[in-house]
């Protein structure tokens, strides 16, 4: 199953688990959501291990990243 999400994805299902995952986190976020709370909700052990994967995705926290959009309509 894995290879045929693979072939007619081109990412891994555990990549795009994480995708997912990240995204959700970041809907919550967006929302007003803390971010202990958002990284709990969308399955991440901790806050830490949410933060991390967060900056290896986008290059930088998610309190850097909303506050980039602040003052934008």
């Amino acid at each position: 199953m894995e290879r045929l999400f693979l072939d007619e994805t081109g990412i891994t299902l555990g990549k795009w688990r994480q995708q997912l995952r990240l995204m959700n986190a970041m809907r919550l976020l967006g929302e007003g959501a803390k971010v202990t709370y958002a990284a709990l909700e969308a399955g991440y052990s901790t806050p830490s291990a949410f933060i991390a994967a967060f900056r290896r995705s986008l290059g930088t926290s998610p309190t850097l990243y909303l506050t980039s959009f602040e003052g934008e309509p």
